[in-house]
């Protein structure tokens, strides 16, 4: 038993040291990135957390209109951070409140893009013109608060991107940031734990258990098709973790019902076992430094 545990500690000492000598999660300045070939997001993990038993909550698709609130509340409770990619195409006077609460009560607010269509299917102009508005919305809500909030962080939409034959995402990225900042300010966000909550057959006690199962081991949740009542449809699939990385970036979604509950669970085992949640922006990977990102004036 000693033994396994021992090559268990090397292994994941082994596998930190070389992601650690990866660039951080910004798009390389001096690289021309090759569409279907610089592609996945294995390599853009958080490996500074891997073993501290520290978190990143962070929560797509917002804002909810009811899930949202009541997430802020849980967050509030517990006295801790998260971080919220928010579809700016659905920010609305309903509820911009939330947004704005989201702001005010001390969270990351970062975008999922300005719609949640692939990137991977549009063309070079809509992505683009999508990246440059849902940036510009996001950094626009932020001085209407006056709130200064120096990182921009994007997450693509199903972790989706480089696939498109005609060009690459983050080439793209790079030259919208320029444009945007006149700086390479544009930090895409992936993740180490994918609770898999948005599966129907999820509960919130799964939710829960899948994240502490990546801290301490024990049994967690992806997502496999199976064919109901001729309908293929997605379901969750167990599978046990002897091996956990021990820390990372958390997936979950503030639409579903079931993270909401799920959220609150994790926080109760979170506050048990001395696990702690740490903001976006202080994690290694997703640290600005000296970097300074402020939209340029536009030109008269």
């Amino acid at each position: 038993m000693l033994r396994a545990t021992l090559l268990s500690t090397l292994i994941l000492s082994s596998a930190i040291q070389a992601y650690a000598a990866k660039p951080k999660q910004f798009p390389q300045d001096n690289l021309v990135y090759r569409p279907r070939v610089h592609t996945g997001f294995s390599q853009y993990r958080a490996p500074s957390l891997w073993g501290t038993k520290k978190v990143v909550l962070t929560f797509d698709d917002g804002p909810h209109i009811t899930n949202t609130p009541k997430i802020l509340d849980i967050l509030a409770r517990y006295g801790v951070s998260a971080t919220f990619f928010v579809l700016t195409e659905n920010i609305n006077p309903q509820n911009r409140h939330i947004v704005d609460r989201i702001v005010m009560e001390g969270h990351t607010l970062a975008s999922h893009d300005h719609d949640h269509d692939n990137n991977n299917n549009e063309s070079e102009t809509t992505y683009r013109k999508e990246l440059t508005q849902t940036i510009t919305s996001i950094k626009t809500i932020l001085a209407e608060l006056g709130v200064t909030q120096n990182q921009i962080y994007y997450r693509f939409p199903y972790g989706a991107y480089g696939a498109n034959r005609a060009y690459h995402h983050m080439n793209v990225m790079k030259e919208v940031s320029q444009e945007l900042f006149g700086e390479n300010c544009i930090n895409f966000a992936f993740w180490d734990i994918d609770t898999a909550d948005w599966v129907s057959d999820m509960t919130s006690q799964n939710v829960s258990d899948g994240i502490t199962a990546h801290l301490v081991g024990g049994t967690a949740y992806t997502h496999g098709k199976k064919t109901v009542n001729g309908r293929t449809v997605w379901r969750k699939k167990p599978y046990k973790i002897n091996n956990p990385i021990g820390g990372g970036v958390v997936l979950m979604h503030d639409v579903q019902t079931k993270t909401v509950k799920g959220t609150e669970l994790f926080l109760e085992t979170a506050n048990e076992k001395g696990f702690e949640i740490v903001p976006l922006e202080s994690v290694k990977e997703f640290s600005y430094g000296e970097k300074v990102c402020e939209l340029k004036t536009p030109e008269l």
